[in-house]
């Protein structure tokens, strides 16, 4: 390149500041090829913003700064194209956001660029990071309702329309200026903007004072009329929630009042209620990628990220229509619990549709959080009445009458089912809230089964573990065993909570509310074997323990399995290391009352082999068998082992002595 001359080609991320400037400081000059230049201090321009909103207020000084960047940003576009030649168009327009970092107003950073100019179509947004107008602006305000970049907006805008040969328009949705982290701005023609920049276009032009008098006469007309609507739908949404008619009501209203359609998520973006022409499972298909582009996905990413409201084209896709949606994220106790969206297939969203569904967001809040505290409330008075059935000094008869009070039948059949996790040991830490949300998520789970299938959930939490009443007939309708539903139970938890520590205690069949307590007792002592045996099996049933339950009163599950091994530990090793059936031939042998020739044919050996077995039986124990005490000693051992599921024997079941 000559001195200020032409460049062969030239890319946008190539522009300096000694590409553009002459210096001549002899003649205290400095030049833009013929256009003389002056450099400024961010300081100077902030307090001529400040006394441009004291002196005009902020809507015409906002005007002001607007114009004033849109013809800087015509003048740079013009003299950048004359002066340089690109290696692209697209480097001529990516030329306007490298001029705003050289110069120091901002480091600007397009992140999509579609432009095509034969189908008259113009998309850029982007970000704007250090901007020195929100700086300034909150050196000298506080922070604003809404973006404050005006010369930043007014010169993309400006440096934009003279590439496009189109009028362009900047906005930016996001300000660091109103709170924001970033801000962050699309441009598009006004032909695709449509309604949605019709009160923005009027900052762009020249108006005399009485143009600007009329017009602010009409927004102040106008805001009276949002504020008219706006307080009218208010009070309808409010006598919705006193009245206690739910999200259904709660939608129909808002989409009554706005003419659109409405929907209500879940978080994960479910149908809860709706209004109007509702395309289910939209959202959640452009999240999985099965429709849309990398462009909505990261707007619907941004909702969860920042959980603020946001706009997003749906396009259409099998049996999806494409339209326009605005979503605002119900917020309790600072958790998403949910997302209410305006939807309209055409046409923009103006001011009175995002004050109105902010609104109704706070509506639909309130509503979840009635609900939580009924169902929290419930849950308290189910976890307080369970707990007097535990109670051996209780009244039985006024307890009965409490759970009759609140609609549950006392003499249904039902199982108890606890369930136990690991518990968390460290207090106050994120695995604590983590363990709680999975404990709820456990008993929500547990409950919404119930409910779904029309039986009032009895369910409540002690310590580690969460236990219900589930009731026989329920068992019954799911054409399961009770330890197979157990087990299905388990399998869905696992899935639900990402975990593997939960095991299932469930109790014998309990005729009637009163005896509870023993039911709670079953389950708490088919636990702890469930416990240790949650590798294999975790879910036990009182009944499979048989006499062993006598010994479980007495003694921990830990010391009658460390019982076990210290009598049939060398045997159990010795067939694991071999392959061979020790453990199998000494259980048939005590079960056919030791008699050598029946275990033979049930074991489908010789006389011969039968007493080699033996034999190295004795070797590997020491224990004689034909002492009564050893006899009792080992067939207990082995029922221990049996029932801890550290031992099986062939699936198909052997010959009984009745039977020879």
């Amino acid at each position: 390149m000559t001195s200020m001359g032409r460049m062969d080609t030239t890319k946008a991320n190539e522009l300096s500041l000694r590409h553009l400037l002459r210096f001549y400081p002899q003649q205290g000059e400095i030049f833009l090829k013929d256009r003389r230049m002056v450099i400024s201090s961010a300081d100077a321009w902030g307090v001529l913003r400040h006394d441009l909103i004291a002196a005009l207020g902020t809507e015409r000084a906002k005007r002001f700064l607007l114009r004033y960047g849109w013809h800087c940003g015509r003048n740079d576009a013009r003299n950048l194209k004359e002066m340089f030649d690109w290696e692209s168009d697209i480097e001529w327009l990516l030329a306007g956001p490298q001029m705003h970092t050289i110069s120091g107003n901002v480091f600007s950073r397009a992140t999509s660029v579609e432009v095509n100019r034969e189908q008259g179509s113009f998309y850029l947004e982007g970000t704007w990071e250090n901007s020195y107008e929100a700086e300034q602006h909150l050196l000298h305000f506080p922070k604003h309702h809404e973006p404050v970049c005006y010369m930043l907006a007014g010169y993309a805008g400006g440096y934009s329309t003279e590439y496009f040969g189109k009028k362009v328009v900047y906005k930016e949705v996001e300000c660091v200026g109103k709170g924001d982290k970033v801000c962050r701005f699309i441009g598009k023609t006004v032909e695709e903007w449509g309604d949605e920049i019709l009160e923005e276009l009027a900052d762009y032009e020249d108006e005399n004072l009485a143009d600007e008098l009329d017009l602010a006469y009409q927004r102040i007309e106008k805001q009276q009329h949002i504020m008219s609507i706006g307080m009218s739908l208010s009070q309808k949404l409010t006598q919705v929630v006193l009245q206690g008619k739910g999200l259904s009501t709660i939608a129909q209203v808002l989409g009554e009042s706005l003419s659109c359609s409405v929907v209500v998520e879940s978080p994960e973006f479910e149908t809860i209620a709706g209004y109007g022409r509702v395309p289910h499972g939209a959202v959640r298909a452009l999240r999985c990628g099965e429709i849309g582009g990398a462009r909505e996905r990261a707007v619907i990413q941004r909702l969860f990220d920042e959980q603020q409201t946001i706009q997003v084209d749906m396009p259409a896709c099998g049996g999806l229509y494409a339209h326009r949606r605005v979503i605002a994220p119900i917020m309790v106790k600072n958790q998403v619990r949910g997302f209410i969206s305006l939807l309209k297939e055409e046409g923009s969203f103006g001011q009175i549709e995002l004050m109105s569904l902010e609104r109704a967001a706070s509506v639909c809040a309130l509503q979840k959080l009635n609900e939580q505290t009924v169902i929290e409330t419930e849950q308290r008075i189910k976890g307080e009445l369970l707990a007097e059935l535990l109670n051996k000094d209780a009244d039985m008869s006024v307890v009965m009458k409490r759970f009759q009070y609140l609609g549950y039948q006392v003499d249904t059949p039902h199982y108890v089912f606890v369930f136990q996790m690991d518990p968390c040991e460290r207090e106050g830490t994120y695995e604590e809230i983590v363990y709680m949300e999975r404990r709820t998520h456990l008993i929500d789970f547990l409950s919404s089964k119930l409910e779904r299938a029309g039986y009032r959930a009895l369910v409540s939490t002690q310590l580690n573990r969460v236990y219900g009443l589930i009731p026989a007939a329920y068992i019954e309708q799911q054409k399961l065993s009770v330890e197979a539903y157990g087990g299905y139970l388990i399998t869905q938890l696992n899935e639900l909570l990402d975990s593997r520590d939960v095991v299932l205690g469930i109790s014998n069949v309990c005729q009637t509310l009163a005896m509870f307590a023993r039911g709670y007792q079953e389950a708490i002592q088919a636990i702890e074997i469930a416990r240790l045996k949650k590798q294999t099996c975790p879910v036990v049933r009182f009944a499979e323990l048989g006499h062993l339950t006598l010994l479980l009163n007495a003694r921990h599950p830990e010391e009658l399995e460390a019982f076990a091994y210290g009598k049939l530990g060398m045997l159990h090793t010795y067939d694991e290391k071999n392959e061979s059936e020790l453990i199998k031939t000494l259980y048939y042998y005590i079960e056919n009352e030791c008699n050598l020739h029946k275990t033979a044919r049930v074991m489908n050996v010789s006389i011969s082999g039968m007493r080699y077995r033996l034999r190295r039986i004795q070797e590997l124990t020491g224990t004689d068998l034909t002492i009564s005490c050893n006899r009792f000693e080992t067939q207990l051992a082995l029922e221990i082992l049996f029932v801890l599921g550290k031992i099986s024997l062939s699936p198909t079941e052997p010959a009984t002595t009745s039977d020879w």
